[in-house]
């Protein structure tokens, strides 16, 4: 059976792959986030006292960023979560960076995925301000990330399932898992259904947008299992065939990594998370210990990162990777 060899991959190309696809998962997964809770704030009366701090929280902004008293100036909170360069974690900053790390690539990627990232990349830049309309809110989350998986399905219908398309993939896969962790973090009381206080006639409406989120609410219902705490907690940390639990990124990382020569030390941390994963008793992370339980688990994933880092790129940082 005929192989294609595998062109020798500079580790300045393997590291800004790796971050392309980081930062393309942060941005749409932040799209995704603001979406959501954009929507539930709209459904829900002021009285259910549901606020932005949570998703600040979920995407570990510093409120002082956002230069906002919150709940109070939603436009503010909105515009430092999507268009403030000066987060590095906004949409806008993300997609920037995907853009200045694939340029970096540029030779590995077909011409189609250029040119859709150029035109993602404008557009953000230029209308970032309609995500702070609420008119025009929803419409443009959803273009970015339309434009996000869009960019995405190209490279991988057409882009060399190579070493550079590997560590675009693990990145992706790396970085949907650890936004998972911090959504089960921060809304453990609306997963596990005990909230109380002025929240609680809303949680099914709370647990529902908590799911939509991390775009598994219907891949949850598919499963026919009860909305209960102990099914929707399993099934976000372990099901192995919706792609957005963290066992299913796992796995996924765990593939396009053996794929790569030098893999030993970044398999073995990909399997410690899972062993973390297989061993957990949900009814424990129910009862209060979800917290700490996820904790570790983000510093497995972590700890991927670090053998991914320590395995194959340079000791010196590349300036638009990380």
């Amino acid at each position: 059976m005929y192989q294609t060899p595998s062109p020798l991959l500079l580790s300045r190309v393997a590291e800004c792959a790796y971050w392309a696809g980081r930062y393309l998962e942060r941005a749409e997964g932040t799209a995704r986030l603001v979406k959501s809770h954009a929507d539930l704030v709209m459904d829900l009366p002021k009285a259910a006292g549901v606020g932005w701090e949570p998703l600040l929280s979920m995407l570990g902004v510093d409120h002082d960023l956002c230069h906002t008293r919150l709940p109070d100036q939603v436009d503010a909170v909105v515009a430092c979560l999507t268009g403030d360069l000066a987060n590095p974690g906004s949409i806008r900053s993300s997609i920037a960076a995907v853009h200045a790390n694939l340029r970096v690539t540029r030779a590995v990627m077909p011409l189609e995925a250029v040119e859709v990232l150029t035109e993602l990349h404008e557009q953000v830049g230029q209308t970032a301000e309609d995500a702070v309309d609420r008119r025009t809110r929803s419409t443009w989350l959803t273009s970015v990330i339309r434009g996000s998986q869009s960019l995405s399905a190209i490279l991988s219908e057409t882009m060399s399932h190579d070493d550079a398309f590997c560590f675009f993939t693990v990145g992706r896969q790396l970085e949907r898992a650890d936004l998972t962790t911090r959504v089960l973090d921060v809304q453990q009381r609306v997963l596990t259904r005990s909230a109380g206080g002025p929240l609680d006639p809303y949680l099914d409406i709370c647990w529902f947008a908590a799911l939509r989120s991390v775009s598994a609410l219907q891949a949850f219902r598919r499963t026919g299992a009860q909305g209960s705490a102990d099914a929707t907690i399993t099934f976000l940390l372990r099901d192995t065939k919706c792609p957005r639990t963290v066992e299913a990124c796992m796995i996924e990382a765990s593939r396009w990594l053996l794929e790569i020569p030098g893999h030993e030390d970044a398999m073995a941390a990909c399997a410690a998370t899972q062993t973390v994963l297989s061993e957990v008793e949900p009814v424990a992370l129910v009862n209060g210990g979800l917290h700490d339980f996820v904790d570790v688990v983000q510093r497995r994933i972590a700890d991927v990162h670090g053998c991914i880092e320590a395995s194959w790129f340079a000791p010196a940082a590349v300036e638009v990777a990380g």
